[in-house]
């Protein structure tokens, strides 16, 4: 087994999903992340709309295979519910290339998904589709676990 790339954190409030990391992904990552993520999920009412907000800095990309973890997972979190998905790229020099991987996993598991310049934003559009979530919360959450680059 290699070592993990890439470090991150997550948690939910309410029915919103959060993660916040910093790449670049592996294997070993990406499975660890998994079992994190579907631990927070199994808290959420999966009986109504849920939404995820991810924040990534650094260069957030994945080899082939971790890739192919990424979007079986990210498929079977929409059967699960998930209804949109939102993501703010921060600290990376590799911003398009981010962007183009991202969208492509999200459009093969058919997940509607847009990307925002600033956490506040995102989670405005993320109100404006009803989802309900502790808006504090959720920014002190990216508060705590900011993986800027020192």
């Amino acid at each position: 087994m290699n070592n993990q790339h890439g470090e991150f954190e997550t948690c939910v409030t309410r029915q919103l999903l959060l993660f916040s990391g910093r790449g670049p992904w592996n294997d070993e990552t990406m499975r660890n992340g998994v079992v994190r993520m579907a631990a927070n999920i199994s808290q959420i009412d999966e009986s109504t709309p849920w939404a995820q907000l991810s924040c990534l800095y650094g260069e957030s990309i994945m080899p082939p295979s971790t890739f192919d973890i990424f979007v079986k997972q990210t498929r079977i979190r929409k059967r699960r519910g998930l209804s949109f998905l939102a993501v703010v790229i921060l600290d990376t020099d590799i911003m398009l290339t981010i962007k183009q991987q991202i969208s492509m996993c999200y459009e093969l598991a058919e997940v509607p998904f847009a990307f925002f310049d600033n956490v506040k934003d995102a989670l405005c559009a993320i109100e404006e589709r009803e989802i309900r979530f502790d808006k504090e919360e959720a920014i002190g959450f990216f508060e705590q676990f900011n993986f800027t680059a020192q």
